[in-house]
């Protein structure tokens, strides 16, 4: 039985640093020591609910980025690095574990297992993507939001937008910006964002400042923020014949009128996880142009420092946060 330092969320929603138990590995699993893991959204949505926990206490992060220390699988060795997959397998096919983001019974690391806020964790080996040779975990650790962004923006039926609007200026719209930029080098994107430093962000990242006030349309509207009414906002900003995307986890009822999204024939897409490509594809971009994307990480934080970096409001202060795993 392995015991590591882990961050405990207990049923009453404490947040306490303690030490957790790991399961012996069975064939096909892999020990991982942690190097980093990212602060998304959703964990922060679950530390605030305990919403999809499936077990107590929980210790969340699937954004995970670490070395092998020990290997029952053929596919990796000791010293290995690995990013993992954030979904919990949930078939098998040609004898191998495979996820679909599109499956009801769907489950993600660190609610329905232990995750990577932690020194170490044990994943099937399945779910582990390698590294490639050059591209530190620091930035590595990036490749799951990202990937979430690259699988949000292949659904666009749009392929050379020239005008782009991010609503929210957060990890997952500061990642979409740089996508977008990349894929689309000649689109102007406008940032919506109230947030001073986010705000700041955005335009050093070369994106124009703006509102939604009806004076301009785009061709697509990336909603990456979900606040109340940010969906409406998004459809009255949208161009006819474009797009509406959807990646934030909005949860407060909204209103809109059919017959607008008819009448000028939108496209709303919502887009949760991504695909099995899409890790891999995450973990490439970040290997050629590491620096177009870790400009969002504004705070790398020693796994003992959360709770009280949380409880004086370090979040709040913050775009993308870092754990720093490894002792």
């Amino acid at each position: 039985m392995v015991r590591t330092t882990a961050l405990l969320l207990n049923e009453d929603l404490s947040l306490t640093v303690g030490t957790r138990e790991l399961s012996d590995l069975t064939d096909g699993e892999v020990l991982i020591d942690v190097d980093y893991a990212g602060i998304c959204g959703s964990d922060l949505h679950v530390l605030r609910t305990g919403d999809w926990v499936a077990y107590w206490p929980a210790t969340l992060g699937h954004e995970v980025a670490g070395r092998v220390r020990e290997s029952r699988h053929p596919g990796f060795a000791a010293g290995d690095r690995v990013v993992a997959d954030s979904r919990i397998p949930c078939r098998v096919e040609d004898g191998r574990l495979r996820s679909d983001r599109l499956a009801e019974d769907l489950q993600w690391l660190g609610e329905a297992r232990p995750g990577g806020y932690a020194g170490a964790m044990v994943a099937p080996g399945d779910s582990l993507y390698r590294v490639p040779a050059g591209l530190d975990t620091v930035d590595a650790v990036l490749a799951e939001p990202l990937a979430v962004v690259m699988c949000a923006i292949d659904q666009l039926p749009v392929r050379a937008p020239e005008a782009v609007a991010v609503l929210g200026y957060g990890p997952i719209g500061a990642l979409a910006h740089a996508e977008l930029s990349r894929r689309w080098p000649q689109a102007s994107v406008t940032v919506v964002e109230p947030n001073p430093r986010r705000a700041d962000l955005a335009r050093s990242q070369g994106a124009d400042l703006g509102e939604l006030d009806g004076a301009a349309r785009y061709q697509v509207v990336i909603d990456a923020a979900g606040y109340p009414g940010s969906l409406e906002a998004a459809i009255a900003a949208t161009a006819y014949g474009g797009s509406v995307l959807l990646i934030a986890l909005g949860h407060a009822p909204v209103t809109v009128l059919p017959a607008t999204i008819v009448e000028h024939s939108l496209h709303v897409i919502g887009s949760v996880g991504f695909d099995d490509r899409h890790i891999d594809e995450a973990l490439a971009a970040l290997a050629a142009e590491p620096r177009r994307y870790n400009a969002i990480v504004t705070h790398t934080v020693d796994l003992d420092r959360i709770p009280a970096f949380m409880a004086e409001g370090g979040m709040g202060e913050s775009i993308k946060v870092l754990i720093r795993c490894a002792s």
